[in-house]
């Protein structure tokens, strides 16, 4: 009778039990959020380091099975993800040596309008996923 009990006692709270565990694609979907809006931040700083963690984030998107089932936070994890990456590029080119020609002083100016662009483009997605993840607005 007392095994009988045991058994009757586990059946009824494993249930609830697993019923209030996180679903870990959200937790990692918020992870991303973090990390994201963490290099989003330290740009300026630490170009290189955040590029590194902004490509980071995109495998992850892509290739963790689940995550793109985390709607829509997902979605808005992945464009903040591009804006970010744009940056990057950008950063990069304005870090190229050049000569001071018109035409080059021209596309230096666009490249900075395009960082300042896309670092927008990207406050705005990470503000939707914090959203979708129930989380408060990171810039």
């Amino acid at each position: 009778m007392r095994g009988v009990w045991r058994a009757w006692v586990v059946a009824a709270v494993l249930p609830l039990a697993v019923g209030c565990l996180a679903d870990p694609q959200r937790v990692q979907s918020v992870d991303l959020l973090m990390q994201l809006t963490d290099a989003r931040d330290k740009f300026a700083l630490q170009p290189q380091q955040s590029c590194d963690v902004v490509g980071n984030v995109q495998t992850k998107l892509y290739g963790e099975p689940g995550l793109s089932n985390v709607q829509p936070a997902w979605t808005n994890l992945r464009d903040a993800a591009d804006a970010l990456q744009a940056v990057c590029g950008q950063s990069r080119l304005l870090a190229q040596p050049f000569n001071d020609s018109l035409a080059t002083q021209q596309a230096r100016q666009r490249w900075k309008q395009g960082i300042q662009r896309e670092v927008s483009i990207a406050c705005d997605h990470l503000c939707d996923a914090a959203a979708a993840l129930g989380r408060s607005a990171p810039c």
